[in-house]
Order: structure tokens, then C-alpha cells, then sequence
């Protein structure tokens, strides 16, 4: 089964500094000490079934010709790396694409979650980015919060994907009558209640 696919489109705001918690920072891959090791031990909390190689991170990541590893941030909480998540913007598309976005457990309820897809959406301004998407799956209904909060909203351009995301509002505890949905080319509906 293909992952479910989340849409941001730029509607012209203002690129504003992020408010960082007390506790948190954010560190790019080149302002971090061992960044590879890093990444490695962060994806294996819910990315991975186990601590992985070099070898996987260079399959996740050099398969997307506009990846650069300054493409892959930190989140540090009390000077521990806890979270990661890697913005990898096509220049010429002007469409950023959210990946291998991990949180170690110690990170949760901390708002890291929040705070990286607001993250995210501020690189994709900055940066001049038209369009973002992000795949998730099913079963990650506290990411899929996350990236509603974030401005992302869900893709049912296919009737599958449109089946998936009616079964996944029906168990959010606000339903679904708070969010829109991308039909195709990033037409937003309201969902019905």
C-alpha cells in the first residue's frame, strides 16, 4: 500500500523567526558533531526497526537529485539531539518535500513534533518553495495532527487515498470538520462533518 501523501501550498505569509521553547535549538548537519551517527541513532526510533548504516541513510537520501545533507536539521533538547527532520527543496519545481522526519521518545510531548513542521514550512518559505508534500502512514495519527497543525493537508486525488482519509478523520478526536483536504493540483476542499 502506497504511503498517504500531505500537501502544503504557500499562500504568501510572512517568513517569521520560529519561537523556540526554553530548552530547545536547532542545529543544521554541518553545525553538528558526528551528524551522521546523529541522524542514525534518531530514525531508529519509529523510521527503522533497528540502528542502521551509512549505506542506508545514503539510499534514503541521494535518490532525490536535489538532496544536500545541509538539507537535514537537529532539533536539540538541553543540548541532546532528539529529533531530526530533512527539507529538501527543487528550485527549479519550487516544491519542497518533508523527510525522514524522527523523534526519539525522550522528545515527545515537548512540542519538538510541532515545532519541526512549522520548521519545515518556514525552510519552504524561505527558500521561495511554491508547494511541499510529505508521505506519512496510516497509523501515525499524532504525526498526522502535527502536520494538519502545520498547514499540511491530506491528498485524496485518488479514490484509495480519499477512502484512507476519510477513515483516519473518523477516529481524530476533533473529527474532521476542522480541516480542508487537497482534491488535486491543490484545490482545498472543507471536509464535511
Amino acid at each position: 500500500m502506497d504511503q498517504l501523501i500531505m500537501r502544503w501550498k504557500n499562500d504568501g505569509g510572512v517568513c517569521n523567526p520560529l519561537s523556540l521553547p526554553e530548552g530547545v535549538e536547532i542545529r543544521r548537519w554541518t553545525e553538528t558533531e558526528s551528524p551522521l551517527a546523529t541522524w542514525l541513532d534518531i530514525v531508529q526510533y519509529g523510521l527503522t526497526e533497528k540502528k542502521e548504516d551509512e549505506t542506508f541513510w545514503r539510499e534514503c537520501n541521494y535518490h532525490y537529485p536535489c538532496y544536500k545533507p545541509e538539507d537535514c536539521a537537529f532539533f536539540l533538547y538541553n543540548g541532546r539531539p532528539v529529533a531530526t527532520i530533512t527539507v529538501i527543496c527543487d528550485p527549479e519545481k519550487k516544491e519542497g518535500y518533508i523527510h525522514m522526519v524522527a523523534a526519539k521518545p525522550e522528545a515527545r510531548w515537548l512540542g519538538i513534533g510541532n515545532l519541526m513542521a512549522l520548521y519545515a514550512v518556514h525552510v519552504c518559505r524561505e527558500r521561495g518553495m511554491e508547494t511541499a508534500y510529505l508521505t506519512t502512514d496510516d497509523f501515525r495519527i499524532p504525526a498526522i495532527k502535527t502536520y494538519l497543525k502545520g498547514g499540511f493537508l491530506p491528498d485524496t486525488s485518488t479514490p484509495e487515498f480519499a477512502q484512507r482519509w476519510k477513515k483516519i478523520f473518523s477516529v481524530l478526536e476533533d473529527g474532521a470538520h476542522n480541516y480542508s483536504i487537497v482534491t488535486d493540483s491543490y484545490t482545498h476542499l472543507t471536509l464535511p462533518t
